[in-house]
Protein backbone atom coordinates (compact mmCIF):
# COMPACT_ATOMS: atom_id res chain seq x y z
CA UNK A 1 0.00 0.00 0.00
CA UNK A 2 2.55 2.32 0.90
CA UNK A 3 4.33 1.88 -2.17
CA UNK A 4 1.39 2.63 -4.23
CA UNK A 5 1.18 6.07 -2.39
CA UNK A 6 4.93 6.63 -3.20
CA UNK A 7 4.79 5.68 -6.14
CA UNK A 8 1.64 7.92 -6.92
CA UNK A 9 3.06 11.40 -5.12
CA UNK A 10 6.86 10.32 -6.97
CA UNK A 11 4.56 10.41 -10.59
CA UNK A 12 2.82 13.59 -9.55
CA UNK A 13 5.95 15.67 -8.21
CA UNK A 14 7.50 14.21 -11.27
CA UNK A 15 5.14 16.01 -13.63
CA UNK A 16 4.82 19.05 -11.74
CA UNK A 17 8.97 19.07 -12.35
CA UNK A 18 8.43 18.74 -16.22
CA UNK A 19 5.56 22.10 -15.83
CA UNK A 20 8.41 24.68 -16.19
CA UNK A 21 9.73 22.53 -18.96
CA UNK A 22 6.84 22.31 -21.13
CA UNK A 23 5.63 26.01 -20.62
CA UNK A 24 9.18 27.53 -21.16
CA UNK A 25 8.92 25.36 -24.83
CA UNK A 26 5.81 26.20 -25.66
CA UNK A 27 6.75 29.77 -24.88
CA UNK A 28 10.09 30.24 -26.76
CA UNK A 29 8.27 28.30 -29.75
CA UNK A 30 5.77 30.83 -29.90
CA UNK A 31 7.09 34.19 -29.00
CA UNK A 32 9.94 33.57 -31.06
CA UNK A 33 13.51 35.01 -30.55
CA UNK A 34 12.15 38.92 -31.69
CA UNK A 35 10.19 39.05 -28.34
CA UNK A 36 11.44 41.38 -25.85
CA UNK A 37 10.64 38.06 -23.13
CA UNK A 38 12.48 35.45 -25.27
CA UNK A 39 16.00 35.76 -24.12
CA UNK A 40 14.77 35.91 -20.32
CA UNK A 41 12.61 32.96 -20.93
CA UNK A 42 15.87 31.37 -22.67
CA UNK A 43 18.24 31.49 -19.72
CA UNK A 44 15.09 30.30 -17.33
CA UNK A 45 14.98 26.65 -19.35
CA UNK A 46 18.60 26.44 -19.46
CA UNK A 47 18.98 27.24 -15.85
CA UNK A 48 16.04 24.62 -15.22
CA UNK A 49 17.32 22.13 -17.20
CA UNK A 50 20.69 22.33 -15.41
CA UNK A 51 19.17 22.16 -11.95
CA UNK A 52 17.07 19.34 -13.21
CA UNK A 53 20.02 17.51 -14.65
CA UNK A 54 22.15 18.20 -11.29
CA UNK A 55 18.80 16.73 -9.04
CA UNK A 56 19.10 13.28 -11.38
CA UNK A 57 22.66 13.21 -10.25
CA UNK A 58 21.62 13.48 -7.28
CA UNK A 59 19.14 10.51 -7.33
CA UNK A 60 21.83 8.43 -8.23
CA UNK A 61 23.91 9.58 -5.51
CA UNK A 62 21.47 8.32 -2.80
CA UNK A 63 21.02 4.57 -4.97
CA UNK A 64 25.02 4.34 -4.35
CA UNK A 65 24.63 4.58 -0.79
CA UNK A 66 21.42 3.27 0.00
CA UNK A 67 22.72 -0.17 0.54
CA UNK A 68 25.86 -1.55 1.72
CA UNK A 69 28.35 -2.39 0.12
CA UNK A 70 28.09 1.06 -1.43
CA UNK A 71 28.62 1.63 -4.86
CA UNK A 72 31.86 4.07 -5.10
CA UNK A 73 31.46 3.94 -9.07
CA UNK A 74 27.66 5.12 -9.13
CA UNK A 75 28.83 7.51 -6.33
CA UNK A 76 31.93 9.21 -8.18
CA UNK A 77 29.61 8.97 -11.57
CA UNK A 78 26.40 10.74 -9.84
CA UNK A 79 28.68 13.74 -9.85
CA UNK A 80 29.16 13.83 -13.67
CA UNK A 81 25.64 15.56 -14.49
CA UNK A 82 26.38 18.61 -12.13
CA UNK A 83 29.49 19.12 -13.52
CA UNK A 84 28.63 18.69 -17.15
CA UNK A 85 25.47 20.60 -16.65
CA UNK A 86 27.08 23.84 -15.56
CA UNK A 87 29.91 23.46 -17.74
CA UNK A 88 27.31 23.78 -20.80
CA UNK A 89 25.62 26.66 -19.74
CA UNK A 90 29.05 28.15 -21.17
CA UNK A 91 27.95 27.13 -24.38
CA UNK A 92 26.63 28.99 -27.53
CA UNK A 93 22.58 29.00 -27.52
CA UNK A 94 22.34 25.78 -30.22
CA UNK A 95 24.86 23.74 -28.76
CA UNK A 96 24.09 24.15 -24.74
CA UNK A 97 20.54 23.06 -26.03
CA UNK A 98 21.74 19.98 -27.79
CA UNK A 99 24.40 19.07 -25.09
CA UNK A 100 21.20 19.35 -22.17
CA UNK A 101 19.64 17.01 -24.75
CA UNK A 102 22.33 14.41 -24.96
CA UNK A 103 23.16 14.68 -21.08
CA UNK A 104 19.52 13.89 -20.30
CA UNK A 105 19.09 10.87 -23.06
CA UNK A 106 22.33 9.28 -21.54
CA UNK A 107 21.18 9.97 -18.44
CA UNK A 108 18.04 8.10 -18.93
CA UNK A 109 19.89 5.21 -20.63
CA UNK A 110 21.91 5.43 -17.53
CA UNK A 111 19.37 4.85 -14.96
CA UNK A 112 17.18 2.32 -17.32
CA UNK A 113 19.85 -0.02 -16.95
CA UNK A 114 20.09 0.58 -13.20
CA UNK A 115 16.57 0.16 -13.23
CA UNK A 116 17.14 -3.00 -15.42
CA UNK A 117 19.11 -4.21 -13.14
CA UNK A 118 16.95 -4.40 -10.60
CA UNK A 119 18.47 -2.21 -8.54
CA UNK A 120 15.05 -0.04 -7.69
CA UNK A 121 11.55 0.14 -8.06
CA UNK A 122 9.71 -0.99 -11.63
CA UNK A 123 7.67 2.32 -11.21
CA UNK A 124 10.71 4.36 -10.83
CA UNK A 125 11.64 3.12 -14.16
CA UNK A 126 8.47 3.90 -15.70
CA UNK A 127 8.42 7.77 -14.66
CA UNK A 128 12.53 7.99 -15.36
CA UNK A 129 11.42 6.74 -19.33
CA UNK A 130 8.50 8.54 -19.52
CA UNK A 131 10.02 12.00 -18.01
CA UNK A 132 13.17 11.38 -20.33
CA UNK A 133 10.71 11.56 -22.95
CA UNK A 134 9.31 14.46 -22.16
CA UNK A 135 11.89 16.54 -21.34
CA UNK A 136 14.44 15.64 -24.21
CA UNK A 137 10.90 16.35 -26.41
CA UNK A 138 10.75 19.81 -24.75
CA UNK A 139 14.90 20.57 -25.78
CA UNK A 140 13.73 20.01 -29.34
CA UNK A 141 10.98 22.39 -29.14
CA UNK A 142 13.63 24.73 -28.09
CA UNK A 143 15.97 24.06 -30.22
CA UNK A 144 13.32 24.85 -32.97
CA UNK A 145 12.64 28.07 -31.50
CA UNK A 146 16.03 29.34 -31.49
CA UNK A 147 16.72 28.19 -35.31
Amino acid sequence: MQTIKTATLAWGLSLAGFIPFGFLAIALLVLGPGSGFFASLFDIFKIWSALILSFLGGIRWGFAIANEPFENRNLLLSVVPSILAWFVLLLPDAYCILALLLLFSLHGAWDSFYINEGKVAPWFGKIRITLTFLVVAAHVVVLFAIS
